[in-house]
C-alpha cells in the first residue's frame, strides 16, 4: 500500500485520502452454471486491486492505472463510454451512475493499482467498480445501502460497459470471510457459506492454486465463444422442457438423445448440467470434510471440462496429469479466478514437495515459469486507509 500511497503522490501531488481494497473472485466448481441457473461454489482469491482516491478542486476525474502505466481522464459534465477509455471506462461507470442517482461528485484523481488489473475484463470491471463506490462513498459520507452498492456496480458493468457480470461474485467479495465459500443457488440468488478446511492449517489435505502462466489471451476468447454457444444449447434445450427450473432437466434424456440437439449442444448441456449438481455433492463434502470425494468430484468436472466442453490447453492437461501420477493427490480441476490457465490441486501435505518439483520440469518443457499458492479465502472489500 505504501507504493501505492507514493504513485499517487507522485502523480497528482497530494496523498489519497481514501483507499479501497478489493480482492477477486474464484468460482472453484460451476463456472458455467449461469446457463442454467443451478449452483456454484464461489470464494475471494489471494489476488486483489486497490483504488485510492482524493477530490480535485475542478470538474475533472483523471485516472492513473499505476500497474499499467495508462492515464485517463474525463469532465463530470460530458461522461461517455468510450472504447478507447479501455479500463478507464470501468470506475467511469460507477461515477455515471452515482451522478445519475444524484449524487453530487466532485471533481477526484484516482489511482488503481493491482495484480487483479491484468485479468480478465470481467473481473477488472467488476473489482474496480466495487472498489470505486466503496471509495466515493467512504470519501463523501453518502453511507450507502449495501443493495444501493450491489445496483450501482451492476449497473455500470452491464449498462454503461456492456460488460458480464455476476451476482454471485458481487456478494462473495463484498461478504467474504477467510477461508470461507459461498454455496449459491443461482436460480433464487441465495447462498450459504461453507467453510473451506484445506488450507494452510489444515493437519492433512490442503488445496493448491497453480497459474500456468500460460498467455491468456486465445484461452480467454476460447471460454467467451464457449459460453456463447452454452447460451444457444439452453434456448435449444428449453424448447423440450415444461418444467420450472431448467437446471432440473434430466441429464439423462441428453445423453440417451431422448431430446434432439446437435452433437456440440447436447455435449454443451450434458457438462453443465453435470457440473451443477456436482456442485451441491461438494457443498455437502465440505461440511464434512471428506478430501477424497471432494477430490473425485475435481477429476469428474476436469474430464467434462477437457471432453465436453473442451475448453484446455496442453500446459493444463500436462499438470493435471502430472498430480495424478502422485500418490496423496486427490484430484485437480480448473478454475475460474479471472486469470485464464489456473487449476486447484487437491492433495496431501506430504505430496506437495513432489508436486512442487514438477512445476520446474513443467517450466523446462513449456517455458513458463507458474505460480502457486495454497489456497485460502481472502477478506472481503474493505477501506484499508486511512485505518480507521
Amino acid at each position: 500500500m505504501e507504493q501505492l500511497i507514493a504513485k499517487h503522490r507522485e502523480e497528482y501531488g497530494h496523498t489519497p485520502e481514501v483507499i479501497v481494497q478489493v480482492p477477486g473472485a474464484c468460482t472453484v466448481l460451476g463456472a458455467y452454471a449461469d446457463a442454467c441457473r443451478g449452483w456454484s461454489l464461489v470464494g475471494t482469491d489471494r489476488s486483489t486491486v486497490y483504488v485510492a482516491l482524493s477530490v480535485r478542486d475542478d470538474t475533472m476525474v483523471r485516472l492513473f492505472n499505476a500497474t499499467l502505466n495508462d492515464r485517463k481522464r474525463f469532465p463530470l459534465n460530458n461522461i461517455k463510454f468510450r472504447k478507447e477509455d479501455r479500463w478507464g471506462n470501468y470506475p467511469k461507470g460507477v461515477i455515471a451512475m452515482m451522478v445519475a442517482d444524484d449524487h453530487e461528485i466532485p471533481g477526484l484523481d484516482i489511482t488503481l493499482k493491482g495484480r487483479l488489473l491484468h485479468a480478465d475484463n470481467q473481473t477488472v470491471s467488476t473489482t474496480t467498480a466495487i472498489g470505486t463506490v466503496l471509495a466515493v462513498d467512504h470519501l463523501l459520507q453518502l453511507d450507502l445501502s449495501f443493495s444501493t452498492t450491489i445496483r450501482l456496480v451492476y449497473q455500470a458493468n452491464t449498462t454503461f460497459n456492456s460488460e458480464p457480470c455476476r451476482v454471485s461474485d458481487l456478494l462473495t467479495i463484498l461478504n467474504a470471510g477467510r477461508n470461507r465459500l459461498f454455496f449459491f443457488d443461482l436460480q433464487h440468488v441465495t447462498y450459504q457459506e461453507r467453510e473451506f478446511p484445506f488450507t494452510e492449517e489444515s493437519p492433512q489435505h490442503v488445496a493448491l492454486v497453480v497459474d500456468s502462466k500460460i498467455p491468456p489471451g486465445a484461452m480467454r476468447e476460447e471460454i467467451h465463444d464457449k459460453k456463447l454457444d452454452i447460451e444457444v444449447a439452453f434456448e435449444q434445450l428449453s424448447e423440450h422442457y415444461s418444467g420450472a427450473f431448467i437446471r432440473d432437466f434430466p441429464e439423462s434424456d441428453i445423453t440417451s438423445r431422448v431430446v434432439h440437439l446437435d452433437e456440440e449442444a447436447r455435449h454443451n448441456a450434458q457438462y453443465v448440467l453435470m457440473e451443477s449438481q456436482l456442485v451441491k455433492d461438494a457443498a455437502n463434502l465440505l461440511t464434512s470434510r471428506d478430501a477424497p470425494q471432494l477430490g473425485k468430484i475435481f477429476s469428474r468436472v476436469q474430464a467434462g471440462l477437457r471432453d465436453l466442453l473442451e475448453v484446455t490447453v496442453p500446459e493444463i492437461d500436462w499438470l493435471i496429469k502430472r498430480a495424478g501420477e502422485l500418490d496423496g493427490c486427490l484430484g485437480a480441476v480448473q478454475v475460474d479466478n479471472g486469470f485464464a490457465g489456473n487449476i486447484m490441486v487437491l492433495l496431501s501435505k506430504e505430496a506437495l514437495p513432489s508436486y512442487i518439483d514438477r512445476l520446474e520440469e513443467y517450466e523446462h518443457i513449456f517455458g513458463f515459469k507458474p505460480r502457486w499458492y495454497i489456497y485460502g479465502a481472502n477478506d472481503p472489500a474493505r477501506v484499508v486507509f486511512p485505518d480507521d
